[in-house]
């Protein structure tokens, strides 16, 4: 049984599946859009831009990017078997898919192809056609967690483009949550969501390790903001 979910008929009958429902769950939604007036201003303007999302809401994702008129968007799948459908599915929505996680905190020695995903995801920012900028859209806890703790490869990937930063969090009032590590939650049909925007500007190039740690655990207070808030637009519990 376990060789038949892995194979790539089977893997990708169940992104098509996912991917249908996720639309179906965006279509019927009722969406509010807090502070997004910003974040036009960054579409409109065609350069690279960073997104940032806690791993528990990625299933509401994407519904905040409109690739119609947004710059296109690189996500970061691991190398596991879940990263395998993770990949189909971001595609699927029309992502371009990078594979690699980053370290665990407990074992930085355990890569698990983060460096090499890391300079796939800059060059292929760096690659965009001229008035074309590319998003990179990551979360900062994931794979792995642990949750909600900001790491900081989003930071050095603005860092090293110029790209600025978005924070948004996102909730819905029909869901059901998982008891996951991340605590993961799926949307439902015919619910009230929300889309909570922050823009930042691209990190510093010549910031300093204390400074940017300092950013980092900030970066990571916003993040848990905009989806807390996220959640008290919709009635969910936080």
């Amino acid at each position: 049984m376990k060789s038949l979910l892995n194979s790539k008929p089977v893997q990708k009958l169940i992104a098509i599946l996912v991917v249908g429902y996720l639309k179906f769950c965006y279509r019927t939604s009722r969406w509010t859009r807090v502070n997004q007036a910003p974040v036009e201003a960054i579409w409109a303007a065609k350069g690279p831009v960073v997104l940032m999302f806690w791993h528990g809401r990625l299933h509401l994702t994407h519904a905040c990017w409109p690739l119609d008129r947004a710059q296109a968007v690189c996500v970061l799948a691991s190398l596991s078997k879940s990263g395998d459908q993770s990949a189909l599915i971001n595609q699927r929505f029309g992502y371009h898919a990078i594979r690699g996680s980053s370290a665990k905190k407990s074992d930085p020695t355990k890569q698990k192809g983060g460096a090499q995903a890391f300079r796939e995801m800059l060059r292929w920012m760096r690659a965009a056609p001229a008035g074309e900028g590319r998003c990179v859209a990551m979360t900062p806890d994931g794979p792995r967690g642990p949750h909600r703790e900001m790491t900081e490869g989003t930071l050095k990937l603005s860092q090293m483009t110029g790209a600025p930063m978005i924070t948004v969090g996102l909730s819905t009032s029909r869901f059901i949550e998982f008891k996951t590590w991340d605590r993961m939650r799926v949307p439902l049909p015919f619910g009230h969501a929300a889309i909570v925007w922050e823009v930042h500007d691209p990190v510093p190039a010549d910031i300093d390790a204390d400074r940017l740690q300092h950013l980092m655990t900030h970066m990571g207070d916003v993040l848990t903001r905009v989806n807390d808030e996220a959640d008290r637009v919709v009635g969910a519990p936080l």
